[in-house]
């Protein structure tokens, strides 16, 4: 495994793809500003829970580079595949894991807000999933994904790590459970705007989800136009309502918007309901999908999850 350290990584991340495609954009000001396929417009009430560590971040932006001091490494997954990911914050002890979703990446404004607020906490580690970013490859939707979760968690626990956290957001939320049921090991799992089953999912986004994954003609039109690649491998995979119950003991929170446009909160219910009692179920007003409910509210539920969970 091959690891680079520097002492701020963005110096490669800030407009190194340069095509123009928001899931390829890494800068701030100056980057690609179209939305990933699936973000919400819509973020009312939301604010950087700290500004002191999040003051320099440009704001109306999609796409921002770290702004605290990280770490950069190339990592490779069992199947080869190259995975970028950077770490900060404190040294290792307690780690959180940070998944972003479809056509995101690690470089997502409000992505990068919650990890330098988690940060002053925890030893933070965040990653470019296959296809996405700096990380080449083609997209699995979620199916391989848990391979290039697994790159980040050989390292995490290589660095001393003794308690692990894995937080994902709309596609990372179901890798991070699809991690948790099949291969386990983690101290907390937070999932974070994840469906049930997109196939029930009734929301306006969940059936544009469908109509560009299910057929190669689709998965052609999201490439072209969220320079994403996406196999049709994605289908081999169990929605997350089967897998769910496989979780615990590990312990599942799930948080979900109640105004998300991608999958409506029922779906966030129905998980929590097949997951059993030790599942934590936490809805918020006015949050959108997935990142774009970042704020002082997101940033508050997440502290006091993992402080129960972490120790």
């Amino acid at each position: 495994m091959e690891r680079i350290e520097a002492e701020n990584a963005n110096a490669r991340a800030v407009g190194a793809q340069g095509d123009g495609h928001a899931a390829r954009g890494h800068g701030g000001e100056g980057a690609a500003t179209s939305l990933p396929p699936f973000a919400s417009r819509t973020r009312e009430g939301a604010g950087d829970a700290d500004d002191g560590v999040n003051a320099a971040l440009p704001r109306g932006v999609m796409f921002a580079a770290y702004t605290v001091p990280v770490r950069e490494y190339a990592l490779a997954c069992e199947d080869g595949n190259p995975i970028h990911a950077l770490r900060l914050g404190r040294e290792p002890a307690r780690a959180v894991v940070m998944c972003h979703g479809f056509g995101g990446n690690k470089n997502i404004r409000d992505f990068v807000a919650l990890a330098q607020d988690l940060s002053l906490h925890y030893c933070v580690y965040t990653f470019d999933f296959r296809g996405h970013g700096l990380s080449p490859g083609r997209s699995t939707f979620g199916y391989r994904e848990t391979q290039d979760l697994e790159a980040v968690l050989k390292l995490v626990r290589e660095e001393g790590n003794r308690r692990v956290a894995v937080v994902g957001f709309s596609m990372g939320g179901v890798v991070a459970m699809r991690y948790a049921a099949l291969r386990g090991g983690l101290d907390a799992v937070v999932a974070v705007s994840v469906p049930a089953d997109i196939a029930t999912a009734r929301a306006p986004g969940a059936r544009l989800i469908r109509a560009l994954m299910g057929n190669p003609l689709g998965r052609m039109a999201a490439s072209r136009r969220y320079g994403v690649k996406v196999s049709g491998e994605w289908k081999k995979q169990a929605p997350p309502a089967d897998l769910v119950r496989l979780i615990a003991p590990q312990p599942l929170t799930i948080i979900q918007g109640e105004d998300d446009f991608i999958f409506e909160v029922e779906q966030a219910r129905e998980l929590a309901r097949r997951a059993g009692d030790g599942c934590r179920l936490k809805t918020f007003p006015s949050f959108g999908h997935a990142e774009q409910g970042y704020g002082p509210r997101l940033v508050g539920y997440l502290l006091e999850v993992l402080a129960e969970d972490l120790g």
